[in-house]
């Protein structure tokens, strides 16, 4: 052992030289093995995204900027393959500075890597894009009206009453251009299965342009004075209530010689909202009261307000304005003449001659006036039985009269005839 310890000392120490030497030439071919298998490589990154930096320049001036587009830049690289071949647009950083921003509102644009390792080992060579250019625009503030936007459904037989925000506007801070698409400015409320009133719920404020969409804060640089308002919303039950029916027996007494003979109502119904607690007191409205028909003398349509019968906390929904059509017929004398010629002379006896004397024989009859009116003279027939009598003379007959059953006369009706012998 001690043999072949002393050996490899011996073998350590002698010819130094030479070993060096054949250390820096071993090193030399390492080196060009390396550079055979690794070569220098040229690649293009593509679609770099340009990020807008230092944007505190233009707050700091009351101003904002906007860009063009959605811009990317594409580098050309060169450096060992290893290092570029796989290279791809997430290891590097495009930043356009508003701190170098030209009077043409142009801002150059600097592309490196964000590996300190690979910025070391790459040359970025070109870039297709140097500058980008932005619109600049000054921020300016007015104030806008807000207005409750309800979301979602109330619950069965509810409805929304009177509503109030605890304030009505709000400061817009946005740049000029956006200012103007500004249409609308709402307060968003959800009142899904609502039953109860709703106060001081928190509502967020949305903005509309004129065609009802939606305006984004942060993409449009849009600061509000108050990102949400609180609201008090009154929630109203709504009922159906019935109108007691008016009828012929309990609308009250027309004029006189007047009969009622119908009642139509056009309705039997309203709907109503109110606090819950005072529409439970409510019973069936009575609105025969309410009708006068006691100078009436022929048909009449009445109307009623309902309104005035209910409290004055609730609201009627459907019309306050009840009609009430009632039939109503008038009762008068009419006298029909009759023509002497038109009397039957009836069971006439062949020993005798029988004539009319009366001249114009007027009958006196009672009924519907729209009855009598419609009565003609031929509608009535006339006639005297002049069965037994043989007695020559001139006598005052009853006569019997025939007519519609809508009418009858007043009085008897007596006819003069004079009776000869043949």
């Amino acid at each position: 052992m001690k043999k072949i310890i002393a050996n490899l000392k011996k073998m350590l120490t002698n010819n130094v030289g030479i070993k060096i030497a054949a250390v820096i030439f071993a090193f030399i071919v390492w080196l060009a093995v390396v550079n055979i298998n690794d070569p220098e490589k040229i690649v293009t990154v593509y679609s770099i995204p340009i990020e807008v930096t230092d944007n505190d320049v233009l707050k700091e001036q009351n101003m904002v900027y906007s860009s063009k587009g959605n811009y990317r830049v594409n580098i050309t690289v060169s450096g060992k393959r290893s290092i570029v071949t796989n290279l791809t647009a997430d290891d590097f950083k495009a930043t356009a500075s508003l701190k170098d921003l030209s009077k043409v509102n142009s801002i150059p644009v600097s592309v490196e890597a964000k590996n300190m390792t690979i910025a070391r080992n790459i040359t970025i060579m070109k870039q297709s894009v140097q500058t980008i250019a932005v619109d600049v625009e000054q921020i300016t503030e007015n104030d806008f009206e807000i207005e409750p936007e309800f979301h979602g459904s109330l619950a069965d037989g509810y409805v929304l009453g009177e509503y109030s925000l605890y304030t009505n506007t709000v400061t817009i801070d946005a740049p000029t251009s956006v200012l103007d698409r500004i249409d609308k400015v709402a307060a968003i409320c959800d009142i899904e299965d609502l039953s109860q009133d709703v106060s001081g719920r928190k509502c967020r404020i949305v903005l509309y342009d004129k065609d009802g969409e939606r305006i984004s804060l942060k993409k449009n640089n849009i600061t509000l004075s108050i990102s949400k308002v609180k609201i008090n919303v009154s929630i109203l039950k709504e009922v159906v209530l019935k109108i007691k029916p008016v009828t012929v027996d309990n609308i009250g007494t027309p004029a006189e010689n007047c009969e009622i003979t119908e009642v139509k109502m056009q309705q039997n119904t309203i709907t109503v909202i109110g606090a819950a607690d005072i529409l439970e007191t409510l019973t069936d409205l009575d609105i025969s009261g309410e009708i006068d028909i006691s100078k009436d003398e022929s048909d009449v349509t009445k109307t009623v307000d309902v309104s005035k019968l209910l409290p004055q906390e609730v609201t009627i929904t459907s019309g306050s304005i009840v009609s009430v059509e009632v039939k109503i017929d008038k009762y008068i004398n009419k006298s029909i003449t009759i023509d002497p010629t038109d009397v039957a002379l009836l069971n006439v006896s062949d020993a005798i001659k029988a004539k009319v004397l009366s001249k114009n024989i007027s009958i006196e009859f009672y009924g519907k006036e729209k009855d009598l009116n419609d009565v003609k003279s031929e509608d009535i027939s006339v006639s005297i039985d002049l069965n037994g009598v043989v007695a020559e003379g001139t006598q005052d007959m009853k006569a019997t009269v025939q007519c519609p059953d809508s009418i009858s006369t007043v009085n008897d009706v007596s006819i003069k005839i004079k009776i000869e012998k043949k």
